[in-house]
């Protein structure tokens, strides 16, 4: 039996393999495990445990203060008492950090695991994990691209003067564009501009947003702002630079609450912020070729160009006894094939760390588990169990 946690969040993996040991907490705090089982550090999209203990995916994440399902957990004792005894100072040390530990040892999460039914998705295989086809992805991922490289096909101009064929093939989409919208004398000159989230609604029925999320005190959350996302339907994407299992990433993950964990142990770094973000760029502008972009940076600002690169802020709340607070999406790998069209790799939001990779590009999407309505925000899955 494989064990597959959501994303979690904080501690990640050096080159040595072992996970980082979570940031204590602040002067005059105190942590403590809170009801739903949070901790410091929070588990959440795809982390799998196999028979032999090791860990083969996921996600981490580490929440101070309220986690993302909005109970106080690790829950914050604010206290300015006087000095405790040495011994009890010491057991409070101990149990701080076995709050920290104990959600990556294996044999207390297979034994509590019971009692956290609807963290769990269950799938009876391996190959059975995916919801949706790669295939379907990548339809999925071309048409959103497509749509958004024609709204704003002006400034395309400059690497379209290289790749004459191509930009006729897209003159052609969008005069068909201006048809279908009963807009007569087409000059891409003077085409009105959308907003990424607009060509999201228009595209694929549906639009997406960050904002503060429903939850307590769980910071920045993903909600459905219009249209409806039909079961099975790519709702998101995880963005970020990606790591080999044994590539540097001991200095970015300090700290770090968005070390994704795929489960053949490749890393995906979603952080948009210090040394997360400066790696990202630095990775971006390497790749760049004359005026092809072979990544998207603008997820790293509140601007962003592809609307669905907002999946690191998709909150876990799948324990919750509210029906409306359950899992709706989760999470899905997908590698980019050789032929992707290059004019459109600018929207990927993922970069591998490394320059001489000769393995396809790693990407992970949040894939809709049911009928999401408007104004829904998106929760994500704890636990995959794959048996």
């Amino acid at each position: 039996m494989t064990l597959v946690t959501p994303a979690h969040k904080a501690a990640s993996l050096g080159n040595s393999g072992e996970s980082l040991a979570a940031p204590p907490p602040r002067s005059g705090e105190e942590a403590w495990p809170g009801p739903c089982g949070t901790h410091p550090l929070h588990w959440e999209p795809g982390l799998r445990l196999d028979a032999s203990g090791a860990v083969r995916g996921a996600a981490a994440r580490a929440r101070w203060g309220r986690d993302s399902c909005g109970t106080p957990g690790p829950a914050r004792f604010r206290g300015k008492g006087a000095a405790l005894p040495g011994g009890a100072a010491m057991l409070r040390a101990l149990r701080r950090r076995w709050a920290s530990y104990r959600y990556r040892f294996v044999p207390w999460i297979a034994l509590h695991l019971r009692h956290k039914r609807r963290t769990i998705r269950y799938v009876p295989e391996k190959s059975k994990d995916k919801i949706i086809s790669d295939e379907d992805v990548l339809e999925t991922l071309l048409k959103i691209f497509k749509a958004l490289f024609i709204n704003n096909f002006s400034r395309q101009m400059d690497f379209l003067a290289l790749l004459p064929e191509i930009k006729s093939e897209y003159l052609k989409l969008l005069t068909i564009q201006y048809k279908r919208s009963k807009t007569t004398g087409y000059n891409h000159q003077s085409q009105n501009i959308f907003n990424p989230e607009e060509v999201l609604f228009n595209t694929l029925g549906f639009s997406i947003t960050r904002d503060r999320s429903s939850l307590i005190s769980a910071g920045t959350g993903v909600f459905v702002t219009k249209g409806f996302v039909p079961k099975g339907a790519v709702v998101s994407m995880y963005p970020g630079t990606v790591y080999q299992k044994y590539e540097p990433i001991f200095f970015q993950s300090i700290g770090n609450p968005f070390i994704f964990r795929c489960i053949d142990g490749v890393l995906i770094d979603g952080n948009d912020k210090g040394i997360s973000k400066a790696v990202y760029r630095s990775c971006s502008k390497r790749d760049q070729l004359g005026p092809f972009q072979m990544s998207d940076i603008t997820w790293l600002t509140p601007a962003v160009q592809n609307p669905l690169a907002v999946g690191q802020y998709v909150n876990n709340c799948s324990h919750s006894k509210l029906e409306d607070k359950a899992a709706n999406v989760c999470y899905q790998e997908f590698d980019v094939p050789e032929y992707f069209p290059i004019e459109l790799k600018q929207y990927l939001p993922n970069i591998t760390y490394s320059h001489d990779m000769l393995i396809p590009l790693r990407c992970v999407v949040l894939v809709a588990l049911r009928e999401i309505k408007q104004g829904e925000e998106l929760f994500s899955n704890y636990y995959t169990i794959v048996n």
